[in-house]
C-alpha cells in the first residue's frame, strides 16, 4: 500500500518514539487538559483537495514540548504516516495547535485512524509522552482496487460429531494483505436453515483466524495468509449434509469470489 506524502515541515523526528503508550492516557493524570480534537469525518481525494487538516486545543499549554499525529490503517496493522508535527503561534494559556498530511491518490480508499500524542517539558524523557487522542476518517481515492482472491480450501468431507476438527483457506489480495479486513464462512444446515451468528442483529458470517493462535482457532503460523479455525458438531447436532460457503471482505467493502463446500456429519 502506497504511504501518504507529508509536508515537510509537519515532521517531528523523536528519538524515543518506543516509549509511546498503545493507550489513550486517563483524564485526570496530566498537567494539561485537551480541550478538544478536530478532524474530518470523510474526505474525498481531488488535486485542489489533498490534504487532512487537524487541530488540538490545549488548556496549560506552556507545559506542551511538541504535538504530533500519526495515521494508521483501521486495525493498526500498517502505519501509513508518522511524527505528523502540530504547531501553534498563540501566545496564550489555551492554545490551538494545527497540523496538515498530504493524502496521496495512490492511498485506497478505506477507514484510516489518526493518533494524538503530546510531549510535556515537565516530565523525564521517556516518561513525558502520552496519548492523548484518536480519530476516524474515511478516505475515497481514485486509486483502483481490487477484491481479495480465497483458494486452496482445506476441510474434510465427513466427520464424526464431538469430534473437533480444522479447517482453513488461503486468502490474498491484489492490494496488498494489510487490505483484507474480514475472512468468514456462512453455514447452512441440512434441512437448509441458516446458522446465525447472531439471529437478532441478523449476522451469519462467522470469522476465521491469521493469529498464529493454533489451540484457540487451529492456525498454524500468524499473518502467512492461511486463514484457520477450529470447530466442531455437537451430539445434536443434525446429521446430513451441511453446507459450508466461504468468502472474503477488503477494506472497501469489495468481496471475494466464494468457494462452497459440503460436509456431512454422521
Amino acid at each position: 500500500m502506497k504511504k501518504l506524502i507529508f509536508i515537510l515541515l509537519s515532521i517531528v523526528v523523536l528519538s524515543s518514539c518506543e516509549e509511546i503508550p498503545n493507550e489513550t492516557i486517563e483524564p485526570g493524570i496530566l498537567d494539561y487538559t485537551v480541550l478538544e480534537i478536530s478532524a474530518p469525518d470523510f474526505i474525498v481525494y481531488s488535486e485542489d483537495e489533498n490534504s487532512i487538516s487537524t487541530s488540538v486545543i490545549v488548556e496549560n499549554s506552556e507545559i506542551v514540548e511538541n504535538i504530533w499525529f500519526n495515521i494508521n490503517t483501521i486495525d493498526g496493522l500498517e502505519e501509513i504516516s508518522k511524527n505528523n508535527k502540530l504547531l501553534s503561534s498563540e501566545n496564550s494559556n489555551v492554545k490551538t495547535f494545527n497540523g496538515k498530511a498530504i493524502l496521496d491518490n495512490n492511498l485506497l480508499t478505506g477507514k484510516y485512524e489518526i493518533e494524538y500524542y503530546i510531549e510535556d517539558n515537565i516530565r523525564a524523557v521517556g516518561e513525558n509522552i502520552y496519548k492523548v487522542g484518536a480519530r476516524q476518517f474515511q478516505y475515497q481515492s481514485e486509486a483502483e482496487n481490487f477484491p481479495p482472491v480465497i483458494s486452496d480450501l482445506q476441510i474434510p468431507s465427513s466427520i464424526e460429531k464431538s469430534v473437533a476438527f480444522i479447517f482453513s483457506i488461503k486468502v490474498s489480495d491484489p492490494n496488498g494483505s494489510s487490505d483484507i479486513d474480514e475472512v468468514y464462512f456462512e453455514l447452512k444446515r441440512p434441512d437448509g436453515s441458516i446458522v446465525y451468528l447472531d439471529q437478532q442483529k441478523g449476522l451469519t458470517k462467522f470469522p476465521m483466524f491469521d493469529n498464529g493462535d493454533f489451540e484457540g482457532a487451529g492456525d498454524d503460523k500468524e499473518d502467512d495468509g492461511i486463514y484457520s479455525l477450529k470447530n466442531s458438531f455437537g451430539p445434536t447436532s443434525q446429521n446430513g449434509d451441511w453446507v459450508f460457503i466461504f468468502g472474503a471482505i477488503d477494506k472497501s467493502d469489495s468481496v471475494s469470489n466464494t468457494i462452497t463446500h459440503i460436509l456431512k456429519v454422521n
